[in-house]
């Protein structure tokens, strides 16, 4: 009896989430993909509602948008690894206060402050136009950096001191006991910063548009998402709820490969150790 009344209130618990979920991310879902395979009211018999689909310059995007987001996720988590590294392990209060601040305080300012703050920096050092894809890669390390820190830090900064103190009397100098125990423990926590800072860079719209003098070269599925959300126009309405599924089953396939990692590690390691 009382197991059951348990149950029945992990239930109400659950209820309000279940809710939200329904309404706010099942339903629009749903309407997208129903919206993606009709035929808009008013469209003549040539109109195509595979156009999307066919579209080989959205396809370049496409896979720009994907190629450059594992990239940027691999940028941020080489230079979050050390840098929770060094975190977690000074003793200093007043140093880890400094760099948990230089993370925790760039989230407070808004996302077009930031863009146009590091376009006036990169006006003064480079008198060129900054029009480059490089400077893309620069903005989007810039801003989404801490989508990487922060789940680390979060893992590993609850990681048992004595793992590292075992390592190091097993003689692994802070190098192997960093590749050693570090990462293999904070998997998981490496593989959802992955997957977060990648969504981020392949939907983001602002970032080229406000960056770069001329962005027409460098568009990612957010601003193809955004130049065609015009919901006076049904036939654009169409297009866009097509570039949307394509965008999420692309996603969805990136994420479930990256989530993947975690269990792999362990059946090879399972299986090294049998």
């Amino acid at each position: 009896m009382i197991k059951k009344l348990k149950f029945q209130s992990n239930i109400l618990l659950f209820l309000p989430y279940l809710i939200f979920v329904s309404l706010f991310v099942l339903t629009p879902i749903i309407f997208i993909i129903v919206l993606s395979f009709i035929t808009p009211a008013g469209a003549g018999p040539d109109y195509d509602k595979w156009e999307m689909w066919k579209d080989q310059n959205f396809w370049q995007i496409f896979f720009k948008s994907f190629f450059m987001g594992i990239v940027v996720s691999l940028i941020c988590l080489l230079i979050s690894l050390p840098y929770v590294f060094i975190l977690i392990n000074t003793r200093n209060k007043s140093i880890k206060f400094i760099l948990l601040s230089l993370i925790v305080t760039p989230l407070f300012l808004f996302t077009l402050v930031k863009i146009l703050a590091l376009r006036g920096i990169l006006t003064l050092i480079f008198d060129i136009p900054i029009d480059a894809e490089g400077y893309l890669y620069l903005g989007f390390v810039y801003l989404f950096l801490p989508f990487m820190i922060i789940p680390l830090y979060n893992v590993l900064n609850g990681m048992p001191k004595s793992m590292i103190q075992a390592s190091q009397d097993l003689g692994y100098n802070k190098i192997f006991t960093f590749i050693k125990v570090i990462i293999p423990y904070g998997l998981k926590a490496i593989c959802s910063g992955i997957v977060i800072v990648f969504l981020l860079v392949i939907m983001s719209v602002a970032v080229s548009n406000k960056l770069l003098d001329n962005s027409a070269g460098n568009q990612m599925i957010g601003n193809v998402v955004n130049d065609l959300s015009n919901p006076s126009n049904p036939f654009d309405m169409q297009k866009a709820s097509s570039v949307v599924l394509i965008s999420l089953l692309g996603s969805s396939v990136v994420y479930f490969a990256i989530n993947s990692i975690p269990i792999i590690y362990r059946k090879i390691k399972g299986g090294i150790n049998e």
